[in-house]
């Protein structure tokens, strides 16, 4: 197991109850050595510790800045890729759908990588991004997107704190902000 993730595991408990830790009000970060900047809808703060970049790609994790915050209780994390990796994103909504309806598609997006335990129910284009709803056994309903900036595949998605359950429709509208929120920071993009 990498390290990282060993380091990452305290963040995520506490991202399991969706409230970021103690000093982690930070709603953007800069990632890949300025690269990129992944930004977070007001109400969600980074957890730096949960977090990881290896200079190659990075994967930023969020939950709610308090527990009496009014936003919905939510765990985003926004994955960036590496150079050139957005390239996949060219072969257009049709086969992306295919892709992430079959075998290996399924498999990468489960959160156990096992096909079986996700279902895809509906893949879109929202704003130039390709969205995906979901089913993981593991958690339940949630979405995800994909965009392309500055040449990197950016994945984000919306989930529900372990257990809990996140209506769908709040799920979308916060993952809509959450790609608003990503493009304006790389304003310079794709």
């Amino acid at each position: 197991m990498p390290s990282w993730i060993n380091g990452a595991l305290p963040g995520l408990l506490l991202l399991a109850a969706c409230v970021a830790p103690e000093g982690g009000g930070s709603s953007s970060t800069p990632v890949l050595g300025g690269a990129l900047t992944v930004a977070v809808p007001a109400g969600y703060c980074i957890d730096p510790r949960a977090s990881h970049d290896d200079g190659r790609s990075a994967l930023v994790i969020a939950g709610r800045c308090a527990a009496d915050s009014p936003v919905p209780a939510a765990v985003l994390t926004v994955s960036v890729g590496g150079e050139g990796s957005s390239s996949i994103l060219k072969a257009g909504a049709g086969a992306l759908g295919e892709w992430f309806r079959s075998p290996a598609g399924r498999a990468a997006l489960a959160r156990d990588g096992k096909a079986a335990s996700v279902v895809v129910r509906e893949t879109l284009i929202w704003d130039g991004a390709f969205l995906i709803r979901l089913e993981d056994r593991a958690i339940g309903p949630y979405w995800r997107a994909a965009i392309g900036l500055k040449g990197r595949l950016v994945m984000i998605s919306v989930s529900p704190p372990s257990q809990r359950g996140l209506p769908l429709q709040e799920g979308r509208a916060i993952l809509e902000r959450a790609i608003a929120g990503v493009k304006r920071a790389n304003a310079a993009s794709p």
